[in-house]
């Protein structure tokens, strides 16, 4: 965590039980209402680890909130594979259950895919790896993308949408997304949502919350990780490219590194070495990048090495 606008950064957490399961078991951290939530666990019963100051941290849960996932255990959360966060509500998305909280975790809410959409004409519904999104506070609608996991079915993946803060889904229909080669990364600027295919080579976009899209169109680079900076969206790999529409895209300075990128309110941008371990900053614009903390990875199995997700939040003092 970093309090001087990531001048200085310090480790305030280590040893959430089942972060060492893999990369995939602590890659989300999700802001708002002055909390900071992160879960931790894949393929395993979830931790959610809470936070106000991003200094102390606690169980949201506090492990009296019992789901049906859990069988009257009430320590057992859904798999979350992604968090999104907005109106005071978090929304964790993993495998084929979502689960949301919107008083900071005196009370879930969980929606199990496996029966809801029984006997859709589009068959049976085969996803995985569910990442949630929120979509600002015009809409009040969170969306979630899956992979598809079947033989057949659209190539973009497996849309949800929940317009009650989390509590119900809808397997969403969208209009001219099976031009997609296939599902990348989805985000939001608050009004515009972009999505990119497998390889990020193309983009495509959407200004009704997921229900209708234009593309693909072509971004100008390939194996970039998408953040959303300001009111423009990035794509950072070994060609950086810029978009305020998501339709043309520009050319970023050649020194942005590789990886996520998050913006604070003053403007600050700092570059999460998702494969490496250390974090970098720009007080320009992306002109220059100096490198302002070096993680050293504990000696674990597992593989949970990197630095894979980050936010801003106003932090408790």
């Amino acid at each position: 965590m970093s309090k001087d606008d990531g001048k200085t950064w310090t480790q305030s957490f280590f040893a959430a039980p089942g972060a060492d399961h893999g990369p995939w078991a602590t890659k989300a951290v999700a802001y708002t209402g002055g909390v900071f939530v992160v879960p931790v666990g894949w393929g395993a019963p979830t931790i959610y680890l809470a936070s106000d100051d991003a200094l102390n941290w606690r169980h949201l849960t506090k492990g009296t909130t019992q789901l049906p996932e859990g069988k009257g255990d009430a320590r057992v959360m859904p798999g979350t594979w992604g968090i999104a966060a907005g109106k005071g509500t978090f929304v964790g998305s993993g495998y084929m259950t979502f689960c949301a909280t919107s008083d900071l975790g005196q009370s879930f809410t969980s929606f199990g895919m496996w029966g809801a959409f029984k006997g859709d004409p589009r068959g049976k519904l085969s996803t995985h790896h569910v990442g949630a999104v929120y979509c600002g506070d015009a809409s009040g609608r969170f969306l979630a993308l899956g992979d598809n996991r079947g033989d057949s079915g659209a190539k973009f993946g497996n849309l949800f949408a929940s317009d009650d803060l989390g509590k119900t889904w809808k397997w969403l229909a969208p209009k001219s997304l099976d031009a997609s080669t296939g599902r990348g990364e989805m985000l939001c600027n608050g009004r515009l949502l972009v999505m990119t295919d497998k390889d990020a080579a193309n983009a495509c976009t959407s200004t009704d919350a997921g229900e209708t899209w234009t593309g693909p169109h072509a971004t100008g680079t390939q194996r970039a990780s998408l953040s959303v900076v300001g009111n423009e969206f990035w794509l950072c790999g070994k060609k950086s490219r810029a978009s305020t529409d998501g339709q043309t895209w520009r050319d970023l300075p050649a020194t942005v590194p590789e990886g996520k990128v998050i913006a604070s309110d003053s403007g600050t941008l700092i570059s999460i070495q998702t494969q490496r371990t250390n974090i970098q900053r720009s007080i320009d614009g992306g002109k220059t990048w100096q490198e302002v903390h070096q993680y050293t990875p504990p000696d674990i199995k597992g593989g949970a090495q990197g630095l894979r997700a980050g936010a801003w939040g106003l932090a408790a003092p």
